[in-house]
């Protein structure tokens, strides 16, 4: 921490100088089905088509090793996404929108010091870039509130959302998803569950966070014996964990609220599989997203959040909090409640709150909104709704990058103000890249390793063990437990980006208060307090607190 007894001048007049390099795409690689197209109009000489091509930029040059802007200068007909990679590995997707025109889109990327290969590949692909430019990084302070968005919720929420917060940006909660419960015995030790067991073998700690789900609660075999049991084993899970330190996190794939069909999926993502045709927009009265109350489809989907509901009501009475994910992957094109409008889910991801926590008194919750990239700001219900932004990614086997750009992308979308996760993962981001890209999600979570499940081994024994060993990364024999936990007296709703004992030459750049307010670049006159200087450090732009006494 950056502190001084004694007021500090601080030099008035420095300033960064702005700097770009430009790297024109006609003198980058180009692959498979991509062109160069020569041009007027444009910088340079011409443009790459990309097509269902890849273009990759080398000779990248970075003087130091850091995080820096990278700006691409593109067109698209309509809206797309792709791939980023750099030196070789993901970075995450870009989204490119709909352009009449040349048109810029930014994200963040980590260079080496010296030459790098920065690469745009194919994942939807059409479209043309005219060059990309790196740029110096400012790296901005999250400002997260200091209470869950639930009105008057749980000591246990309290203190499992004061622990989210105080540890975002510090260190990483280790989690696993779990999915066939045959091998589980209801009411047994979480920890002889196959999926946890595995986590286990390979590295010799228990992961501090257990994904649930509600898949087999609701639907038109919900009643069955199987079905219930699988459900309540997940409940049994979760009152076990939470008494041993750890988290439960629950998803819903959420089955035909009508329970006309035994399905989640809609009929172009289900191939084989039963799928259903279940329209929640059948729910509001015409022209609006105001629910009809008397609708079927009303009455259906209500039905299930309250029978939903009831379990966290059961955990809540034993003192039991976890975090709801629902609605999850919210704009892809394979669930019923992402086959409408942004504007109509986010109707429908309140009516789910306000059902739950407003009506049945549902306390005990973090809620998560989990959007795919590009529906993170056309698709949000409100801040007011959720606690936690997420996503969910899946790499290749052993690419373990941070996903630094998704990262990027989710803080800028949400102003800084919410704790960013990555909910669901194949191979976990190592967590040196983590925190070398800036990029340090609260918790990761692999899907499980049962029901065939291949995720959880697309990270190598080394990898695992290394992660889990780390301090950075919180296993379950890292948790304090919930009845030793006492959250921090801290109100200001500022968290630092970046803490830096500011090694070697440092630059001020400004000034602020701990609401993120620039107050100037010298500490005389203010007021007794604390302060957020921003100082650039070898082309880095980095964060301290400074208290005044």
């Amino acid at each position: 921490m950056f502190k001084r007894n004694t007021a500090v001048f601080l030099a008035a007049t420095l300033a960064t100088t702005a700097f770009a390099t430009k790297y024109e795409a006609e003198s980058a690689t180009v692959s498979s089905e991509a062109k160069i197209v020569n041009s007027s109009g444009v910088s340079g000489t011409g443009y790459a088509s990309l097509q269902e091509g890849n273009i990759s930029f080398t000779g990248v040059t970075a003087e130091t090793a850091g995080k820096y802007t990278l700006t691409i200068h593109y067109k698209a007909g309509d809206y797309k996404a792709n791939y980023l990679k750099v030196n070789g590995a993901t970075a995450g997707t870009i989204d490119f929108a709909a352009t009449t025109g040349w048109a810029d889109v930014t994200t963040a990327v980590t260079l080496k010091a010296g030459t790098n290969t920065i690469a745009i590949e194919k994942y939807w692909g059409w479209i043309d870039v005219d060059y990309i430019d790196i740029s110096a990084y400012e790296s901005a302070p999250f400002k997260l509130s200091a209470t869950p968005v639930t009105p008057n919720a749980t000591e246990s929420a309290v203190k499992l959302y004061s622990f989210l917060r105080e540890n975002f940006g510090k260190k990483t909660i280790s989690g696993i998803m779990t999915g066939d419960m045959s091998g589980y015995t209801l009411g047994a030790d979480f920890k002889t569950h196959d999926d946890v067991k595995y986590i286990y073998t390979r590295t010799g700690k228990y992961p501090a966070l257990v994904g649930l789900d509600f898949l087999f609660a609701t639907g038109p075999n919900a009643s069955g014996s199987w079905n219930m049991e699988y459900t309540d084993k997940a409940i049994s899970i979760a009152k076990g964990l939470w008494k041993a330190g750890g988290i439960p996190a629950f998803t819903w794939h959420w089955k035909d609220p009508l329970d006309k069909k035994d399905a989640f999926y809609i009929q172009s993502a289900a191939g084989t599989n039963e799928y259903t045709d279940f329209d929640f927009s059948t729910g509001f009265k015409p022209g609006t997203t105001e629910w009809n109350t008397e609708s079927a489809a009303y009455k259906g989907i209500v039905a299930d959040i309250d029978h939903i509901a009831d379990y966290f009501l059961e955990l809540q009475k034993e003192g039991v909090a976890g975090i709801f994910r629902p609605l999850h992957e919210a704009g892809g094109k394979w669930f019923w409640w992402s086959i409408n409008s942004g504007e109509q889910f986010a109707a429908l991801y309140r009516l789910v709150f306000d059902r739950m926590v407003k009506v049945k008194g549902v306390k005990n919750m973090i809620w998560v909104f989990n959007p795919e990239g590009s529906t993170v700001t056309s698709w949000d219900p409100g801040s007011e709704y959720y606690d936690v932004l997420s996503i969910d990614i899946y790499n290749n086997a052993n690419d373990h990058s941070s996903n630094a750009s998704s990262f990027d992308k989710f803080k800028n979308a949400s102003n800084s103000t919410k704790i960013l996760a990555l909910s669901e993962n194949g191979p976990i981001p190592d967590v040196n890249n983590m925190h070398t890209d800036e990029a340090v999600w609260s918790w990761w979570m692999p899907w499980y390793s049962t029901w065939s499940g291949t995720w959880p081994g697309q990270t190598s024994d080394a990898v695992w063990k290394s992660n889990m060993d780390d301090e950075r990364v919180i296993s379950l024999e890292d948790m304090p437990g919930w009845d030793q936990y006492k959250p921090k007296q801290d109100t200001s709703t500022t968290r630092l980006a970046k803490v830096s004992p500011f090694y070697g030459a440092a630059e001020t750049i400004g000034i602020f208060d701990m609401n993120g307010h620039y107050v100037g670049i010298s500490t005389q006159g203010l007021p007794q307090g604390r302060y957020i200087v921003r100082q650039r450090i070898y082309g880095r732009n980095l964060n301290a607190v400074y208290i005044k006494k």
